[in-house]
């Protein structure tokens, strides 16, 4: 079992210059505490700032990725952890690489974002490699993306956070 929370936070451990390390999150994920205990188990030296930040789903459902009021919701979660002077932020959100960009922006070049979905990744792939897992066919995946709700609006975010066409989306009834 990999564990999400785990590899944002190993990553951050090991990215992270001055150990002052943010996180944001949707309020349920930051009030587990969850990533300030992942990153204290691999340094308890680390400061750990967490932010909930609530409008942020919201905001990238609507597709408002560029949005002038998302910029100043980001501008305003932000600031408190900023003011830490971290130098690394983890987005503790799925929907939250959608709004990389914005948050590079805010946050400046000096501070290291740390996408979960890549972390997971990274660590993934370390395990598949190490396992000699990987698919040696090399055949293309056939990829089927079954939603509960409007397969339309899934597909164009879906499109834009992988960053290619989903050909294939079916509403499924539960």
């Amino acid at each position: 079992v990999l564990e999400v929370i785990e590899a944002s936070a190993k990553i951050a451990v090991a990215e992270t210059r001055s150990k002052a390390i943010g996180v944001i999150g949707t309020p349920a994920t930051i009030n587990s505490n969850a990533y300030a205990r992942a990153i204290h188990l691999l340094d308890r030296d680390a400061k750990v700032f967490s932010q909930a930040c609530p409008l942020f789903v919201p905001h990238v459902e609507e597709g408002w990725f560029d949005h002038p009021a998302t910029r100043l919701v980001a501008e305003e979660y932000l600031k408190p952890v900023m003011a830490e002077h971290i130098d690394t932020l983890v987005l503790g959100c799925t929907h939250y690489p959608l709004l990389k960009p914005l948050f590079q922006d805010i946050v400046g070049p000096l501070v290291r974002l740390i996408d979960s979905a890549e972390a997971m990744a990274e660590i993934a792939g370390d395990l598949i490699n190490r396992e000699n897992l990987g698919n040696e066919s090399h055949l293309p995946p056939d990829y089927l993306f079954c939603v509960s709700d409007v397969p339309y609006r899934f597909q164009t975010i879906g499109e834009r956070f992988l960053g290619r066409t989903l050909p294939r989306v079916e509403m499924v009834r539960l």
